[in-house]
């Protein structure tokens, strides 16, 4: 059964290639309010038991959900700043490499946000080979906070990103998983059961 979120996907995105699927025109560049209230909602009730504290992502594609899905959960957002942390005090780096843009970038947290007692729930609209989630994670654990979970929008399930993220033993939500794209004729097909 396709849901509502991915019949939005296969109506606004545009397969680029067997990895990559746009998702700009309504998700990460330009935001369609709707798109971003109905997938917060769905990750707020997938994790409205885990006691969540604190909503993390990183700057700036996941700021959006994030921001959403801890109004929803009565959480604060908090994001993983890109670049150096001048200004920031006692800050918690980890340096991940994009798959689409293939450089390099240090993501910051500062200490101050996170402490032992806070319940850590990791959110980004996109999961593919799970590299700014780990970093986030370890960032969660220096801090001493519980990571709860792993919150996507949309999960490439054909790369490696949820094996790299299962073995951490907390839940793992997609809301649109996605199984193969199709460049050729712009088909999406969907995961079942994640």
């Amino acid at each position: 059964m396709v849901t509502a979120l991915q019949e939005w996907v296969l109506r606004e995105a545009r397969v680029l290639g067997p990895e990559f699927l746009q998702v700009d025109g309504f998700l990460n560049h330009r935001i369609a309010p709707h798109f971003i209230e109905e997938a917060g909602s769905a990750l707020a009730k997938a994790f409205h038991d885990r006691r969540v504290t604190h909503v993390l992502t990183a700057e700036a594609a996941g700021n959006v959900i994030a921001y959403e899905t801890a109004r929803r959960l009565g959480a604060m957002a908090l994001y993983a700043k890109k670049g150096g942390a001048r200004t920031m005090q006692r800050a918690l780096v980890r340096t991940v490499v994009s798959p689409t843009k293939g450089t390099a970038t240090d993501l910051a947290v500062s200490a101050d946000y996170l402490a032992p007692e806070d319940r850590v729930l990791i959110v980004d609209d996109f999961l593919f080979e799970g590299e700014t989630s780990t970093a986030l994670a370890e960032i969660v654990d220096e801090s001493g906070a519980h990571l709860v979970g792993f919150g996507f929008v949309v999960s490439k399930e054909f790369a490696p990103g949820r094996s790299r993220l299962i073995g951490r033993g907390v839940p793992i939500v997609s809301l649109v998983p996605i199984e193969s794209m199709d460049p050729a004729t712009g088909t999406i097909s969907f995961a079942e059961g994640l």
